[in-house]
Order: structure tokens, then sequence, then C-alpha cells
């Protein structure tokens, strides 16, 4: 499969075909080759890279951060976070522990490239399905997909996502979670999750640009792990009653390039819900950033009759006149949602039984690279792949703040 062979999302929905192929059991002789190569160089990297660990040094979740005392920066929109606004409400406890503790007893400033890679596949079923999503887009080119997983996982490092995650809404743009920049809701017709950008919830005036790029960043992680069960998400922007001054250019372009670079097949459609002459210039900018992988899977939909072919009626929220009757509403983030995050032990059985389901993983991925015909889903690695699953889940709610989402639920 090259990038052309990526079906275009309109024609993929209307036929109503989810698979394309290329999945954990659904690779072909070519597929299966090029993801056991992939697994060899990425394995050999952790060797490679174990005493030289990537430093902290772009930190996304440090940047625009608590005003720490400072009365007047609290009190500023543009750079007020959820938890300056708790605390100048008198909200004093500690929604999440105030020391944060990466993973496998890395440092705060640094982070070993094996660990941080361990931490990215913590987000979808198993580590082969972080890898070919790399690969797809690559053209199942090992040597491609290898130095974007890399450059990837490099990336989340120095940008310390781990933290950013840690923190949760915590950290966020008091403004931009109130206004309900971005949420979930509904699925689409292959039954993922809806994520629903409402642009005209943007003023960049009301926001400084590093607020929106720490929102941006956590907003993205939040979709994917949203997405985790499901396999992907849909990425709805809904440009009703926009106007020109919500259109911010340098945080959508930073949008489209996160999600390349970061959450390569992540999104099963990027729908841009809008009929306005207004929108034509910013179209032809927005495609021009876009890979050629992006672009064939983004469309623009007019009205609630073109957002059917990829949304049931009863699944589109009523404001773009579909069923589902859906008014969002930010809660605020509680201790009582986080304690896992304060359970020291807790927290230590459950990253040591990750540590162990990665070393299983990783023994029977060598075992396959080592003799190709045990074949990629092969009983002994399924396995080790499902323990994987299983016990990421289990240590999530030890590492990461709940979500609005999930606290409405």
């Amino acid at each position: 499969m090259t990038v052309c062979d990526i079906p275009e999302a309109q024609e993929q929905y209307k036929a109503g075909k989810k698979s394309v192929g290329g999945a954990v059991g659904d690779l072909d002789s070519v597929q299966e080759a090029a993801l056991r190569e992939l697994w060899g160089r990425v394995l050999a990297h952790f060797d490679a890279t174990a005493d030289a660990p990537i430093a902290v040094d772009s930190s996304l979740a440090r940047l625009d951060g608590p005003a720490d005392g400072d009365a007047e920066r609290a009190a500023d929109a543009r750079h007020q976070t959820v938890r300056d606004k708790l605390h100048l409400d008198g909200a004093r406890e500690a929604v999440v522990p105030a020391t944060f503790a990466p993973l496998f007893g890395d440092p705060a400033d640094s982070r070993r490239f094996s660990h941080a890679f361990w931490q990215a596949c913590m987000r979808v079923p198993t580590p082969d399905a972080y890898l070919l999503a790399f690969l797809r887009v690559a053209g199942w080119s090992a040597d491609v997909a290898f130095g974007r997983v890399v450059a990837a996982v490099t990336q989340r490092a120095r940008q310390e996502v781990d933290r950013l995650m840690w923190d949760g809404d915590l950290g966020i743009s008091h403004g931009l979670m109130v206004r309900g920049l971005s949420t979930t809701a509904g699925r689409d017709r292959f039954g993922y999750p809806v994520y629903i950008v409402t642009v005209r919830a943007n003023n960049p005036r009301a926001r400084s640009d590093d607020a929106v790029r720490k929102y941006a960043a956590y907003a993205l992680e939040k979709l994917a792990i949203g997405a985790r069960r499901a396999g992907r998400a849909t990425l709805l922007y809904d440009f009703t009653d926009f106007k020109l001054e919500n259109v911010d250019t340098a945080f959508t372009k930073t949008v489209i390039t996160r999600i390349a670079e970061l959450y390569p097949q992540t999104i099963s459609a990027t729908l841009l819900f809008v009929n306005s002459w207004l929108f034509t210039g910013i179209w032809k900018v927005l495609r021009g950033w876009m890979d050629q992988a992006v672009a064939r899977r983004t469309v623009v939909v007019k009205d609630a009759a073109a957002l059917a072919t990829f949304v049931d009626r009863n699944q589109i929220v009523a404001s773009m006149g579909g069923g589902l009757e859906y008014t969002y509403q930010y809660a605020y983030p509680t201790r009582a949602e986080n304690a896992a995050m304060f359970d020291a032990a807790g927290r230590a059985a459950a990253e040591a039984a990750f540590a162990a389901a990665v070393a299983a993983f990783v023994a029977q991925t060598k075992a396959w690279v080592a003799d190709p015909a045990l074949g990629h889903n092969c009983a002994p690695r399924a396995q080790a792949a499902a323990a994987f699953d299983a016990a990421a889940t289990a240590l999530d709610p030890f590492v990461r703040a709940r979500f609005p989402e999930e606290r409405a639920s």
C-alpha cells in the first residue's frame, strides 16, 4: 500500500468498508516483512540509545504554566489556567500530585528513547498498531517509517507529553476549556468517536500563543487516547457562525503538522462543516499544509445531508442539523477522580506489571524477528500483546489525569 493506495474518505464511507488491510492479523507477506524489519531496527535503536537519554528541552507542559502566587497574572484571561482559576476561587486541594514522576524511573529532565516509545504505545491497543500506522503512511518502507518513529518518539520526549497529560486540563487555558474549543460527541458510521472542534469558540486575542500550542498538544493526545479502543477517531471542524477572526492559521498549521508527525492514521476522516464563501481562500491555504495521506482523508461537508455520509443523523449534534441533543458544559477536575494518582503503592505495582508485559512482548518480538516463520500474530506473541494491552490499561489511571469527557460520564 502506497500513499495513493490510501482511499479517499468519502469513497470509503460511501462503500461502508471500514478495514483497508495492513492491520494486526491482516497483513500480506510484504507488509509483514516490513513490520518485522521495522521492529528489528526499533529494538536495535533501544540498545543504541540506552546511554543517551533525550533531554526535555522544549516542554509543552511548562508553557504558560500556573501563576504561582502572581495574582495579577493568574487573573489575566490570556494566561489563566484551570489551576489558576481554582486557586483564585479558593479551591486549594491538590487535584493531581504536585510532583510528577516519569515512568520507568526516568529523571524529570530526560527520557530514555525506549521508555518514551512504550509510553507512546499505551494509547493504542498493541505496539504493532503503533508501528503499522507509520508503515502505512510510509508506503510500507521500513526505512522511511523508522525515521518517522524516531522523530515522533523523540518529539514526545522533548516536549514532555507525559507530564502534560499528568496535569490534564488543570494546566490548560481556562478560557479555552470553558468555551469548549473541542469536545467529543457521537460516533461516526464506523463506530469511531467524533471529535468536534468549534471554530467560533477560538479567539486568538483572548489567549496567548503558548496557551493554544499547549492546548493543541493536550487535545490531540486526548483524542488519540480516547480513540484507543475504537482504533481511530473522526475529526469534525464546525465552522457554523465563524468569523475570520476565529481562524488562527498558526494554530491550524500546528494541528495539521502534529497529526501527521505524531498521530498517523489516528484520524479516520477530517470533516470541515462549512457553507460560506469566506472559507474558499482558507481552504486553499489549508490544503497546502496537508500531506497526501491527510488530504485524501479530508472532506468539506456543507450541510447535515452531506455530513450523514460519515455520521448517521442520530449521531450528528442538533446544532448541525442532527438528532443528537448535546450541549457542552465544562466541569472542573477533582481530586477524587484522580485518586489513583495519589496511590504510590498501587502505581508501583501497576508499573512493575507493565514493565514485565513490555519485557515479555520484547522477548516474543525478538523471537519473531529471528525466525520469520513464526509470524507476527503467532499465539505466544499475540498473548504477549494482549498482556501489554491489559497492563497499559491498568497503569493508565496512575499516570494521567482524567479528561472532561471521562468526568462527564
